[in-house]
């Protein structure tokens, strides 16, 4: 069955937004090139539990995380590294440190399915914080695929001094010299999948030019940059 997002809303959705969300739930529930469809799931339900976790909310108190010790509160069987790490990009994402990631790999992640955790994470964000801004429910997790995660053929990929190998740079200078190519879409580089994912539902989110609302672009960005202070996005 279909997914179904965005029903019963009292304003105003794009059909195109609808369409891409939809479309990408669903993909989220077909397993991925390093996550089975279930786990892909699962990791959805325990970004959504970190909000209520006791561990998180203490920690997001404390001076840093890393002083407070203890166990999250699961809804899922993931390993105790996938939901420490879910936990921690979904609660307080602007505290994350090398530590973690290291911490995590020594206990079995693989920088890929990292990646590929991230990008299911911040994809599943986009979603239910627009359904929450609509007043509307965040959308019911799908039945997830049992089968195997794909795989993928190797990326090309460079390391360029991030925690992690990240896409090449095109080489593209803007007109100050600056590159065109953004470090958000290089930074999932290792999963390109991760990166389809997530900007499928972005750039529904949030237009840089030909925007089909009636504001300008400047005010667009003034919007944008102000959401980011309040949610202290210091990208």
């Amino acid at each position: 069955m279909p997914a179904k997002l965005f029903e019963n809303c009292a304003y105003p959705v794009r059909e195109a937004t609808v369409e891409a969300y939809a479309k990408v739930w669903e993909r989220l529930s077909e397993s991925g090139p390093f996550w089975s469809g279930r786990d892909r799931m699962a990791i959805i339900r325990e970004a959504r539990q970190s909000l209520n976790c006791d561990l998180c909310t203490r920690r997001l108190d404390a001076l840093s995380p890393n002083a407070v010790e203890g166990d999250h509160e699961t809804v899922t069987d993931l390993s105790t590294s996938a939901v420490d790490v879910i936990h921690r990009i979904r609660s307080d994402p602007a505290r994350m440190s090398k530590s973690v990631f290291t911490s995590a790999l020594a206990n079995g992640l693989s920088d890929s399915e990292y990646v590929e955790l991230i990008g299911i994470v911040a994809t599943s964000v986009v979603i239910d914080t627009l359904h929450q801004g609509l007043g509307l429910a965040v959308p019911d997790t799908l039945t997830g695929s049992e089968k195997p995660p794909t795989g993928q053929e190797s990326p090309d990929v460079v390391d360029d001094g991030a925690w992690v190998q990240l896409a090449p740079r095109d080489g593209q200078l803007n007109e100050i010299g600056i590159p065109r190519q953004a470090n958000i879409v290089r930074a999932m580089g290792l999963v390109p999948a991760a990166i389809a994912l997530f900007f499928t539902v972005m750039r529904q989110a949030y237009y840089i030019n030909d925007l089909p609302i009636s504001i300008s672009r400047s005010q667009a960005e003034f919007i944008a940059a102000r959401v980011s202070a309040l949610n202290q996005c210091f990208y």
